[in-house]
C-alpha cells in the first residue's frame, strides 16, 4: 500500500500529516496505543497486532504535530469500492479535530489509493453528533452479545 502513495502534501499547508515509519515512531506511538487500550477496554488489537500491521504495509501511520492516525483499506466484497478507513487516531489533547482539519490531505491519501469513501468506526457516542455535523453519515450500528450470557 505505502509504495502507490506519492506526495500527498496539501499545497501550503506545512504541517500536513507525514507517512511515517512505525519503527522510528514507536517510542510515543506505542504508549499511546496502550492509552487508548486503557480507555477503551473494547479494542480488540494489541499495540503489537498495529505496530505488525503498518510494519508489513497492511496500515499506514500518518504522524502530525497534534498526534497521529492509522488508516488502512477495506474492499467491499461485492461491490469492490475501496473505502479509506481511519481505523485509530489519537490526539495529545482532545477536541483538535485532526481528521476533520486535515481532510484535504486524508482525501488526497484516498484518492491515491483509489478509494470511494472515508469510514471511521467509534465507540465513543460523543462523536456521532460532530461527525454529522461535518458532513458524515451513520450507515450502521453493531451490537454484540456473548454466547455465553
Amino acid at each position: 500500500m505505502e509504495e502507490k502513495l506519492a506526495s500527498t502534501q496539501v499545497e501550503n499547508h506545512l504541517s500536513d500529516p507525514v507517512l511515517a515509519d512505525i519503527r522510528t515512531e514507536w517510542d510515543w506511538v506505542g504508549p499511546a496505543l496502550h492509552e487508548l487500550k486503557e480507555q477503551i477496554p473494547s479494542l480488540t488489537w494489541r499495540p503489537e497486532d498495529v505496530y505488525a500491521e503498518c510494519l508489513y504495509g497492511d496500515a499506514l501511520l500518518h504522524v502530525a504535530l497534534e498526534g497521529f492516525v492509522i488508516t488502512n483499506v477495506i474492499t467491499d466484497q461485492y461491490t469492490k469500492d475501496r473505502t479509506l478507513h481511519f481505523w485509530i487516531c489519537w490526539a495529545r489533547e482532545l477536541g483538535g479535530n485532526c481528521v476533520i482539519k486535515y481532510l484535504p490531505f486524508f482525501r488526497n491519501v484516498a484518492q491515491q489509493l483509489e478509494c470511494k469513501f472515508f469510514e471511521v468506526w467509534t465507540p465513543v457516542e460523543e462523536l456521532e453528533p460532530y461527525l454529522k455535523e461535518e458532513g458524515w453519515s451513520l450507515d450502521t450500528r453493531i451490537f454484540t452479545r456473548r454466547v455465553d450470557e
